[in-house]
């Protein structure tokens, strides 16, 4: 192509130095009609060059602006000039091609995501730098009886404690919030993640209504609350019960005294009264799951809180040859948190792990603490016991539930209801025959 560009331009070059040479020559002969007809044909061979020259540039220019302006659908064509500027013209038409089908494609996966976006049940928000809202699908319109927000600051409208939580959030985290909209209520899970497209940041908040899986999961946690309350009042009731048949029947005996059945009677008593003793620690003990104080939180060090956990634990550890081994990171890891209920959770922690390596040769438990990033911490309690076999392990955070002959069954429950009151988790992981790893991060 360029070969042939170049030859058009050499060749119409030549013929305009003949024809400027012709028209030399016609007016040194004084041959002043043929020269001014050679003028004539000059001019249309200059005008020509200029017009080959400025054509392709025109088309150039007409396919970057195209380009601009995503214009793709006219194609250009070299037949003006034969077919010394078919390929590229081909060339132009083929990019015009492909960006046509960037460009369906792009809009067939804009197409997707957008019925992506409204098919779902969990309400989206997309604002930009300005607090402008750029999307709100229908799952939202519909969560907060709403049908556009222009600004962010509308949600003040429908809930100011709404707008402040949205408004508030830190990306990555998730708030829970009652929100009562038209007599409906709700309880919403409320998520937020930064995202940035072509240099400007959005922010994108999702809104999902728990409340029907809340009911379902307290109405689960009621019935395996009754049930383990119902099992261990029978345990009680039924001795109390029969006990207490026994004395009536000895005191209404005809013709028998009641001294010679005293011994039994007080005997039946004790039993009663210790029995009543334990029905009350029971209950009591209930008491305490509901009756947590709130956290007061303070700046803790991490090591420090092991360091005083394992000083109260040394007595048992040594007692029970257990080797104890701390895992610390260089830096120190410090995170918002009561330490004082963050210790109580370590304790029974501890006390299980103990619990778990009685019987191995080798007991060992390992304790450790690194950070997680923006002032979050993650706590390990790991021991080599006989590990919890998995039927178990779906129960153990049940309140009341126990394997051990002492336990009272709720510290595990009790310990992660205070991590959840950190705003963090508390997770167990078990192996039988290798032993259990219990994760808080907070």
């Amino acid at each position: 192509m360029l070969q042939k560009f170049r030859f058009n331009i050499i060749a119409r070059v030549a013929t305009i130095i003949l024809l400027s040479s012709g028209i030399m020559g016609s007016l040194y002969y004084k041959y002043y009609l043929t020269a001014a007809f050679v003028v004539i044909l000059l001019i249309i061979a200059v005008a020509g060059l200029i017009r080959y020259v400025n054509q392709t540039n025109r088309d150039l220019a007409n396919f970057f602006e195209s380009v601009k302006y995503n214009d793709f659908v006219t194609n250009t064509s070299a037949g003006h000039k034969g077919e010394s500027f078919g390929e590229l013209h081909s060339g132009l038409n083929l990019i015009n091609s492909k960006f046509r089908d960037i460009r369906a494609e792009k809009e067939a996966n804009h197409q997707f995501l957008q019925t992506l976006v409204e098919h779902i049940d969990i309400g989206l928000l997309c604002t930009n730098y300005k607090d402008e809202v750029i999307l709100m699908n229908k799952a939202l319109q519909n969560l907060l009886r709403k049908s556009y927000l222009m600004n962010i600051n509308g949600l003040k409208k429908i809930d100011e404690a709404l707008w402040k939580t949205v408004v508030e959030i830190k990306p990555g985290t998730r708030e829970l919030l009652k929100l009562n909209v038209q007599d409906q209520l709700l309880q919403l899970s409320i998520q937020a993640v930064d995202i940035t497209l072509q240099k400007e940041p959005f922010r994108l908040v999702s809104f999902q209504n728990i409340q029907n899986e809340l009911e379902a999961q307290e109405l689960m946690a009621w019935q395996k609350l009754i049930r383990i309350l119902t099992h261990e009042i029978m345990n009680s009731v039924a001795p109390i019960t029969s006990l207490s048949s026994t004395i009536n029947q000895m005191l209404n005996q005809n013709g028998q005294s009641v001294s010679q059945h005293m011994d039994k009677i007080k005997q039946s008593i004790a039993v009663i009264q210790k029995r009543s003793e334990g029905l009350m620690d029971f209950t009591e003990t209930y008491r305490s799951l509901t009756r947590i104080p709130p956290p007061k939180f303070q700046i803790v060090d991490a090591r420090d809180l092991l360091d005083e956990v394992h000083t109260l634990m040394t007595p048992d550890l040594e007692k029970n040859h257990v080797k104890f081994e701390r895992h610390f990171p260089p830096s120190k890891v410090s995170f918002h948190g009561d330490p004082h209920l963050l210790e109580q959770v370590l304790i029974n922690l501890f006390k299980n792990a103990i619990d778990a390596v009685k019987d191995r040769e080798a007991p060992r438990i390992i304790a450790s603490t690194n950070s997680t990033g923006k002032g979050k911490i993650m706590m390990q309690v790991i021991d080599n016991g006989a590990g919890i076999p998995e039927e178990v392990l779906e129960q153990i955070f049940v309140p009341f539930y126990t394997t051990k002959e002492e336990g009272s069954g709720i510290g595990l429950s009790l310990s992660r209801q205070i991590i959840r009151m950190h705003k963090g988790n508390l997770e167990l992981q078990s192996t039988e025959g290798e032993g259990t790893t219990v994760t808080i991060r907070v």
